[in-house]
Formats: structure tokens, sequence, C-alpha cells
């Protein structure tokens, strides 16, 4: 049975209370409210007296707690605002915290979905009942599916919204913070293309997709930016590319090599300046598919297979040490070789770094196109 006492030259009533051992305990209730330490003392007895009989969970004792606490405030006139792990998490995915490029931000909103159906039942709780210990298994039951970089990404997801929970004072320490990352020690490293590689591709590569290549290879773009190019964009007599890119919002005007000036200009451009560059790859969510086939034509990576190792959708699939992105490392690498300094190739393929950033603050445009044209002729062997 608990009960609450005054202690002399103390403000806060104490409740004694026994504990599952039977032993006779007294703790603080941090209050001087009569009532609400009452109500205090109470719950702390019950959550011992489940511990003695066995039936109390790390998750009941949590409950008890919040529902008191709950009250209390709202005996104060000061609810709690109640919201839910899937409440929280929706809300998070939709607000402007994730100002990122289209497609960054539908893999972060895959993440969530995913981390809530992983929780399942327990997604309805609410958000401060959501451990360290629930998103450590959630780790753990992507870790043998995913790359370790991938699952990293999907802890360090759920580090940045719940820092917002931590904001709103859901949580006094953020729990995904408690959860390490995963070791990408031995992970395979990407690489660039050689130009033999690059001139096989280009025997293969359709019309649109040997304009992706070209600009990847003379220009750094992502794919998400060559997809989104219209002719518009391009100013083909100055021979520059401007655009804005999705991922850092970063406006840039490239030169462009004479190599891909000439590609450009045997191209159909219409009487739309609106109209696309690459039609058959606009607006397209996910093209890497159709760019690894394309690698897999020109026999420079094995077609990819579920029934050889019978391993399933689920199962971890085997990274290329190339891929369209190789091209950016491609265009890096032809860059330093050709002897243009570190500054420079960095502004040209659109990388952003700190320690980079303090070494210059504009690289002229006159500079850059002679950067450019130090470039190789794809089509010279």
């Amino acid at each position: 049975m608990s009960s609450v006492h005054r202690e002399n030259g103390k403000p806060n009533w104490f409740c004694h209370y026994y504990d599952h051992t039977g032993r006779r305990r007294g703790k603080s209730t941090g209050t001087a409210d009569k009532k609400e330490a009452t109500r205090i003392c109470e719950r702390i007895q019950t959550i011992e007296d489940g511990a003695r009989t066995g039936t109390l969970t790390a998750d009941r004792a949590r409950s008890v707690l919040e529902s008191t606490v709950s009250e209390i405030m709202d005996s104060l006139g000061s609810p709690m605002e109640q919201v839910t792990i899937r409440e929280f998490f929706t809300a998070w995915a939709k607000t402007s915290e994730l100002e990122t490029s289209a497609g960054t931000q539908i893999r972060y909103l895959a993440i969530v979905e995913a981390f809530l159906k992983f929780m399942q039942g327990k997604a309805e709780r609410r958000l401060s009942a959501l451990t360290a210990a629930d998103i450590q298994r959630f780790r753990d039951s992507l870790a043998g599916r995913l790359a370790s970089s991938t699952v990293n990404l999907h802890v360090k997801v759920l580090r940045v919204a719940l820092e917002t929970a931590v904001r709103k004072n859901y949580f006094v320490t953020n729990p995904a913070k408690l959860v390490g990352i995963l070791d990408t020690s031995g992970k395979q490293s990407r690489r660039a293309f050689t130009l033999p590689e690059l001139r096989k591709l280009l025997e293969v590569a359709s019309e649109d997709w040997r304009t992706a290549i070209l600009i990847g290879m003379y220009c750094g773009l992502r794919i998400g930016d060559i997809c989104s190019l219209c002719w518009n964009n391009l100013d083909l007599t100055r021979r520059e590319i401007t655009f804005t890119t999705a991922k850092t919002k970063r406006t840039q005007i490239l030169p462009m090599h004479a190599t891909l000036q000439k590609h450009l200009e045997s191209l159909p451009m219409g009487d739309d300046p609106k109209s696309p560059v690459c039609p058959s790859l606009y607006g397209k969510g996910a093209v890497s598919n159709q760019f690894y086939e394309i690698m897999v034509t020109a026999g420079l990576v094995p077609p990819r297979t579920n029934k050889k190792t019978k391993s399933g959708r689920d199962a971890k699939r085997e990274l290329s040490a190339i891929s369209f992105h190789a091209l950016r490392h491609t265009a890096t690498s032809l860059l330093k070789n050709a002897g243009v300094s570190n500054a420079v190739a960095m502004d040209l393929i659109g990388h952003e770094s700190q320690t980079i950033s303090a070494n210059y603050t504009h690289v002229d445009d006159q500079t850059k196109r002679a950067a450019v044209e130090l470039l190789p002729d794809i089509f010279k062997a």
C-alpha cells in the first residue's frame, strides 16, 4: 500500500511504497500538490506490483507513467499534445523539412512507410512509446536484405525526423541517436568508366541514351537533371547548359565540349523550346534499370537475376561497381587527369564541399571553358 508524506524542510511530497522485492522505499513525487502526489504514488505502486507478479512490461510501465503525466497536465489546464507514432511520421514526411529533390523526397517517404509497416500495431501508440530498441530492431531487420549504406540511410532519416520530436518536447533524447550505424568499410567501391567502355555504351544505346551518356560524361550531370533538360536549357550558340540541380538547388552554367555540342546540334529540336532534350526519358521516375540493361548489352555487367541464389526480391542485391552515377566520377577523373585543378573540377561537376568552398569564391567562365576543352573526344580512339 502506498502513501504520501511530507519531510521537514522539503516542499514536495514523498511517496512511500513497496517495491517488487517487498522492501519499503521512498521517492520524491516532484510536486507540492498532495492530490497530484497521491496519483503519482499510486501509479508507482501499480508498476511495482506488476513487477512483483510478473505482469509488468516496459511498454506497460511507460503507458502507466504517460497516462499519469497526461492526467496531471489536463488538471492543470495544459493538456499534452497527443500524437501517435504513425501520425507524427506521416505529418513529418509531408512537411517542408524535406526540402530536397523530388527523387530524394520519394526515397525518404518510402523509408517512413517501411518503418511504420515494421512497427505494425505499435505505430498506433503514442510517439513517446517509441524506443531505441524499436529502431534498432528495424535496423537489424534490414541488415540482411539491403546494403549497409542503405540501412544507415534509413536510420539517419529517422534521426532527422525525431530531432523534430525532441524540439517539440516529445523526447528529451532522440532515441534514434542511441542506435549505431552499420560498418560500411567493406562496401563495394564505385569507379569511373574507361573510354573504351563508354564507346561500347554509345554503340548500343538509343539516341536519347547516347545524349544522356554524353552529357553525363562531359558535364557530370546527375541522371535526374539530364532527364529534366529541355531545349531552353541549352544555348548552342554560346555553347552553354544552364540548369538548377534537383538535389542541391544550385543553378549552374556549364560550357559544352565541342563533341557534345556537335551531337546536340544533330538532334531534332522542334519548334517548342520547352520540349525535352531526351523525350523518352523525360519525367521518368526511375531509369537506372534501363541504363543497367544498356550496360548488359554492351557486355560491361552481368544480367541481373534472382534465380541464381533463389533469394527473391527481398534479398540483398549486389551493387555494380559502375552505374550512371559513375559518369560523374568519369567526368571528375578526366578533368583531373587533364591537369585541371581540384577547385575548378569541383565547380564544374557541382560537388558541394566546405573545404573546397573555402579555397575559392568564384571560378570564372573562361577558366571553366578552358578546362572542358581539355576533355578528350570520345569518338576518337
